[in-house]
């Protein structure tokens, strides 16, 4: 295999992963709010001028079936709208009796299908360009690299970004991007801070980056940086010291109106003193607290629960050899496929594999035509 068949087939993994932590089957309403699911906005039943609405996996897959379905990646602790009140009469087929509304849940524009700070789509037809987007971990709206105020940087090693509007509505973040972040504010804090973890260094001095998608030794770093924050926290607890203070005392003037980035352990080292829990759920942010938040970990939990049910699957998609001349959409469709026809998918994988057949893009078309005699496409 090629290293861009690898990163092609890296690519529909990581999607894979997204919906593969939902349920595809069963309305996630019963669930309450959760920590964090795959989320989608139907622009048939909701359209512009409407209060906002969002509707799981399975509400998209089952409900929605043949409507005009906008993908939102995931969002945080968000409960399924199908069916209630927003919808004007339109009946949940998987779950009845649904609240009116769900008053906890949170929207932005992206679910009228407008990101960024530009308020455009994507894609966007008048940009030619097209490049992709940035996720803010807290407002969780994305935005182009040109909207950051702040290039994106050129490290692996950076998994998490927050945005200005969102650094500036928790302005104590400023203090810790001065000592943590990989970011103008502080060009050198991602070679002299580590969270019980050795700095290694190639012979120029830099840091070594760390993949997002992390191997064994980064899964082992990021358990050693909880486990070293937790201990850390219980230390400074019976010290009665705060390490924010103690941040604050050494911090220098910095910039403070761009985006910022983060290293994978940066959320261990928050302090976690009664005034500063008490802060962060004054900002609006005390998920920070919480390691499993991070979309690395949902996606994580997804890849290995799939692995485990579902390993002939995944091994088959790995072994594809001309997995590059597939196109996004077909791409998508391998997943949107396999969570409304597992059978089906499963069958078609398994006979390839016993025939000793590659699974060439016309041999995929043929196959999707036949099911789209049985089924139409739902995807966007």
């Amino acid at each position: 295999m090629t290293m861009m068949d690898q990163c092609a087939v890296d690519e529909l993994y990581e999607a894979f992963a997204v919906l593969a932590g939902s349920d595809p089957d069963h309305c996630s309403y019963p669930k309450g709010y959760m920590k964090r699911q795959a989320v989608f906005a139907c622009n048939t039943c909701v359209q512009a001028g409407m209060e906002p609405a969002g509707v799981c996996l399975a509400c998209a897959n089952a409900c929605h079936d043949g409507h005009d379905i906008c993908e939102l990646y995931t969002k945080r602790n968000f409960r399924c709208d199908c069916g209630n009140e927003k919808f004007h009469g339109f009946k949940c087929k998987l779950h009845m009796g649904k609240e009116a509304q769900n008053v906890k849940n949170s929207y932005n524009h992206n679910y009228f299908g407008r990101y960024c700070s530009c308020d455009r789509p994507y894609p966007d037809e008048d940009d030619q360009v097209n490049e992709e987007m940035i996720q803010c971990i807290v407002c969780e709206d994305w935005f182009h690299e040109k909207h950051l105020d702040s290039p994106a940087v050129d490290s692996e090693e950076l998994t998490e970004m927050i945005c200005v509007h969102c650094m500036n509505r928790a302005p104590f973040l400023w203090t810790y991007a001065a000592h943590l972040a990989g970011s103008p504010l502080n060009k050198e804090s991602l070679c002299t801070v580590h969270v019980n973890a050795e700095n290694t260094s190639d012979e120029k001095g830099k840091c070594s980056s760390v993949h997002d998608t992390p191997s064994s030794g980064q899964e082992e770093a990021t358990d050693a940086a909880g486990a070293a924050g937790r201990d850390s926290d219980q230390q400074h607890s019976e010290a009665g010291k705060c390490i924010l203070k103690e941040l604050k005392a050494e911090d220098a003037a910095s910039v403070r109106k761009a985006a910022v980035f983060w290293p994978y352990y940066w959320r261990a080292k928050l302090c976690r003193c009664t005034d500063c829990k008490r802060m962060y759920v004054e900002s609006g942010v005390p998920f920070l607290l919480d390691e499993s938040d991070t979309l690395l970990a949902y996606e994580e939990k997804a890849k290995t629960e799939a692995l485990t049910s579902d390993d002939l699957l995944l091994s088959c998609l790995t072994s594809l050899t001309s997995l590059t001349s597939l196109t996004h959409v077909q791409q998508l469709e391998v997943i949107y496929q396999y969570n409304d026809l597992k059978d089906e998918l499963r069958e078609f994988l398994q006979q390839s594999s016993d025939q000793s057949k590659e699974v060439t893009p016309e041999r995929f078309q043929d196959f999707l035509e036949e099911l789209q005699a049985r089924k139409r496409r739902r995807l966007n």
